[in-house]
Parts: structure tokens; C-alpha cells; sequence
């Protein structure tokens, strides 16, 4: 999977690079050119905290506006292989290859002797070494190193069919970073993948795409004995083995089950999903039950205060929020990751991590226009962190330092530009039922002069103007929504201040009603002394 993704990239970008009359550059001086381009995007492989499939990925949503932060969802599969010529020599055996390429860092020989030898303890156990092409003058190590041992096998293997087929049939597998090791994980064979530690790349880089394999570091301290427990173990699981602090993830969310599937997918990884629901009458609960989720419903409070109790129920060290209709992406995820991992063993002093929003609406990516970059502090530690802002736009506060992120997080805002009015005009009446419950107040000023800075903004600072008719129409909309607010605004203080006037007015003629009564009676009392008198 990872060489057709990489074959796909190198295609499409020769192609769009000779057919005119679309330009595009690609290479170390391509930056200097990024001002006269629509569309950019700066990729350094060495600081690539990503699958190499992923990798060439970004390259190909690049040159194709349609698959533009579309993430690589699709892997390899036995039925995607043309033929797979069927492994008969053994019936229970592991796999191992020693491999040796210009990619791979091999590990040492003694160390696949030894796990062969403990492997071999298992007399109903097979143990077979591949030996590839490249790895022909060490073949005669492995032949002498297990002469004399009736279960282990040295083998030779030329043929794709024959290797798929070998792999298909193993019960275990262990392998270096090598095409062979990627062709494992595609078959979806348990076992280890042994990744390098080279310094510029990220080792996430050499894990294979939806990988079945647990990918561990080969440093010094990784010895066969450490292979063979993983492999004798029941927590053989595959993925990344990283050392790094626990996180929660959670949503709040209400009827949202055509969007937080997608939401779901991109935190699984996560250690604890959290959801606090406000009363969904449609299938959101029944999908986050899918991804054992811990549910909590509860009555709509705001914004805020329902973040701040869902950020109450996270019970890992860092926290990490999103909406129902967003996403994170790979980037974002494998920054994350690095950042747990370096907490873990280096711990710094920042708290909190702002993240930006890339929003996906009629049928584009808004990396312009107003929208981006939107930076949101989603990522953070529980016990330094507050919640506050103006419902709808509510945020969290850090009591600590926080950093910036360059991973995005996608969001699917607006289906429709009758969504997105919908969408706006209730945001704007919470906003200014916020902002009349804090003492603001609306005047011609902010009627005239906010929309049309919100416009300038939008269309002209931020380039909406480079998105044609879309992004006129979204600078219009957000500055008829800044008009809605402030109006909505002056119609809830009018009604406050004829409200203040009405009472006013009663609390005058109570008083006077008062002060005509004590008179009245004072009067009498007068009349009555006089007659008295």
C-alpha cells in the first residue's frame, strides 16, 4: 500500500508538473513562490511525523483540489494481491526475515539466533528465516547457526506469490522496516515490526500503514528475549509502542449521528473517550457505544458550563477536546503523540497546546477567507484548566504556558448555505443573550462599522477574494451575522430598557400613591385636632 501510495504521488505530481496550463513547484526553492500560488503546502520529510504512505498522501492532496485534507483511509488487503501462491512446507510456524535493504537498519545477527533458539524450545513449533535476495551472504550464518536443529528452517524466496503466500500462512511474523514487513501488515499477520532510530526521521515513518504488527524501537536494550515475551504474550497488540502519558479525549454533543462517526474514528487512540450527551433522540449514542465511550447525559447547560463538566469526568493527565463535526488529523494525531511521549520523559512547562482548524465548506478547504488559521486551545492538562468565554463561543483557559501546534484539526462546519444561516442566526441570538447578560450594549456604531470590518477581514485581509463568488458569499454572511448579533443585541436592551422605564414608572406612582395616602391621612389627623381644639 505504501508503494502504490508512493507511486501515485511521484505520477500525479510529474503529470500536473508537464500538463499546462497548470503550474506547480515542487522542492526545496518551491517556498519562495508560495504569495503567487492558490494553493501551498510545506512538507519537510525530515520532521514528517507520519506513515510514508501518509507522507506521499499530503503530496497527493495537494495537487488534487479534491482530496484536499481528505484523509488516507484505505489500506491493502489479501484480496487486493493477484495471486498468492499457498505455503504447504509447515503448518504452525513463525516467520522471520533478517532484512537487509537500503532503508532498513538491521539487526544484529546473534540477536536473530537467539530468538530463533527460544522460538525453537516449542517442539510443535516451526521457525523459518526468510532469506531474500539481499540477504543471500548471510544465508550461510543461519545454515550453520541451525544445522543441527530439527525445527528451524532456513529458506530462500525469490517470488512475491510465494512471499505473500509464506506470510499468509505464519502465525507469527518479525521483520525489520522492509517492503516485506509492509506486505505482513497487509495480510493482517500478528507479530513485531523492528523500526531504526535515525535521528531525522520520525519512527512512525517506518510503521506500516493500519499496521497489525507492534512496532517497537531497536535500540541497544532490545534483545530477542524482549521479541520472544511479546510474542508468547497475550498483549500482542499492534501499533506503536510508545512510552507516553495517558490522555482522554471528549466530546459533547446532541443528535449528531451523521457527523461523530467520523469524530470518533480520528480519537480512538486515545485512552478514555468521554461523551456527554444533552438528549439525543437519533443514533449518536448507539455509534459511541461502538467505540467504548463512557456516556454521560445531561440536561443542556451552555457551552461552557457542559465542556467544563465533560473536562470534570477526564481522568488522564492530559485532555484533549473536539467537536462533534470535527476531525483530527494524522498530523495532528502523531504531534500529539511526540508531545505525550516527551512529557513523559522530559516533562516541560507548558500546559496547554493551541491547535488550528482548517473548516471544510462548499466543496473546499477555507485555508483562507477568515477562517484559518483558527487557533483553538484543545489540548491540554485537566487539573490547570478552566472553561469560560461567550456562549456560543465558549474556550478554556490555562493556568500555566501553553504552545502552538501546526497539525489541524478538520472541521465539517455548514453542510449548506441554508445550514450555515441556520447555524448563524441561532448563534448570533446566544451571543447576544450572552452579551446582554454581561452588560453590553449595541449602538449605531457597532450596527454600521463591525459587519464591515468583519467583511474587510474576510474578503480582503484574510484573501477571501481568491475563492471567487465562495468567498464573497462567505464574507457576506459572516458580516450579516456580526450585524445580527449587535441587532439582536439592541432589541434585547430596547426591551430591557422599556422594561426598566415600566418598572420605574410603577415604582413612581406606587410612591406617589404612597405619599398622596400619608397625606390624605395626615390631613384627617389635622381635621381632627382642629375640632377638637
Amino acid at each position: 500500500f505504501d508503494a502504490v501510495v508512493d507511486l501515485m504521488a511521484k505520477f500525479e505530481s510529474a503529470y500536473r508538473y508537464i500538463k499546462p496550463p497548470i503550474p506547480i513547484k515542487i522542492g526545496n526553492g518551491a517556498r519562495w513562490f508560495r504569495p503567487i500560488y492558490n494553493r501551498t503546502g510545506y512538507i519537510r520529510r525530515s520532521h514528517a511525523l507520519m506513515n510514508e504512505a501518509e507522507y506521499n498522501w499530503r503530496l497527493i492532496r495537494l495537487v488534487h483540489k479534491e482530496l484536499f485534507n481528505r484523509p488516507l483511509t484505505l489500506s491493502l488487503d489479501a484480496n487486493d494481491f493477484k495471486e498468492i501462491k499457498a505455503y504447504t512446507e509447515f503448518e504452525n510456524y513463525v516467520l522471520l526475515m533478517p532484512g537487509v535493504t537500503a532503508s532498513a537498519v538491521a539487526w544484529q545477527d546473534h540477536q536473530w539466533i537467539n530468538l530463533a533458539d527460544r522460538l525453537a524450545s516449542d517442539p510443535n513449533l516451526d521457525i523459518v528465516i526468510m532469506i531474500g535476495p539481499a540477504e543471500q551472504e548471510t544465508a550461510k550464518l543461519y545454515y550453520e547457526a541451525f544445522q543441527n536443529t530439527s525445527n528451524v528452517h532456513v529458506r530462500s524466496f525469490s517470488e512475491i506469490p510465494e512471499v505473500l503466500g509464506a506470510l499468509q500462512g505464519a502465525k507469527f511474523y518479525v521483520g525489520p522496516s522492509t517492503g516485506i514487513t509492509h506486505l505482513a501488515s497487509a495480510l493482517r499477520v500478528p507479530g513485531v515490526a523492528l523500526y531504526p532510530i535515525v535521528r531525522s526521521m520520525h519512527p512512525r515513518r517506518w510503521m506500516p500503514f493500519h499496521s497489525s504488527l507492534q512496532v517497537i524501537p531497536m535500540t541497544e536494550e532490545l534483545t530477542a528475549d524482549k521479541v520472544y515475551s511479546l510474542l508468547t504474550s497475550e498483549s500482542l497488540n499492534p501499533g506503536f509502542e510508545e512510552n507516553r502519558e495517558k490522555i482522554s479525549a471528549f466530546i459533547i454533543c446532541f443528535n449528531e449521528e451523521n457527523n461523530i462517526r467520523a469524530a470518533l474514528e480520528s480519537i480512538k487512540w486515545c485512552d478514555e473517550i468521554i461523551i456527554v450527551d444533552s438528549g439525543s433522540t437519533d443514533r449518536t449514542l448507539e455509534i459511541c457505544r461502538e467505540y467504548n465511550a463512557k456516556i454521560y447525559q445531561r440536561a443542556w447547560p451552555g457551552h461552557s458550563a457542559q465542556k467544563l463538566f465533560a473536562l470534570g469526568k477526564c481522568s488522564n493527565p492530559w485532555a484533549l477536546n473536539i467537536d462533534a463535526d470535527e476531525e483530527v488529523s494524522l498530523e495532528l494525531r502523531s504531534e500529539i503523540v511526540k508531545i505525550l511521549a516527551d512529557q513523559k520523559n522530559h516533562p516541560s512547562e507548558i500546559r496547554g497546546y493551541l491547535i488550528p482548524r482548517v473548516v471544510h465548506f462548499l466543496d473546499r478547504w477555507w485555508d483562507k477567507g477568515g477562517w484559518h488559521p483558527e487557533y483553538r486551545l484543545r489540548l491540554f492538562q485537566p487539573q490547570v484548566t478552566s472553561w469560560g468565554g461567550i456562549d456560543p463561543h465558549e474556550k478554556a483557559f490555562i493556568n500555566g504556558k501553553t504552545g502552538k501546534l501546526r497539525g489541524h484539526l478538520y472541521h465539517y462546519t455548514y453542510e449548506t448555505i441554508e445550514d450555515q444561516i441556520k447555524t448563524l442566526n441561532n448563534h448570533s441570538s446566544i451571543s447576544a443573550k450572552s452579551m446582554s447578560r454581561t452588560g453590553r450594549r449595541s449602538c449605531l456604531v457597532n450596527l454600521i462599522f463591525n459587519p464591515l470590518v468583519r467583511f474587510l477581514i474576510f474578503y480582503v485581509f484574510k484573501l477571501g477574494f481568491r475563492e471567487g463568488t465562495a468567498g464573497l458569499i462567505m464574507a457576506v454572511n459572516e458580516a450579516f451575522c456580526t450585524f445580527l448579533k449587535y441587532a439582536k443585541l439592541w432589541e434585547l436592551q430596547r426591551e430591557q430598557d422599556s422594561k426598566e422605564v415600566e418598572e420605574k414608572a410603577q415604582t413612581n406612582a406606587m410612591e406617589l400613591e404612597k405619599r398622596t395616602s400619608n397625606l390624605k391621612s395626615s390631613s384627617k389627623t389635622a381635621l381632627s385636632n382642629s375640632s377638637i381644639g
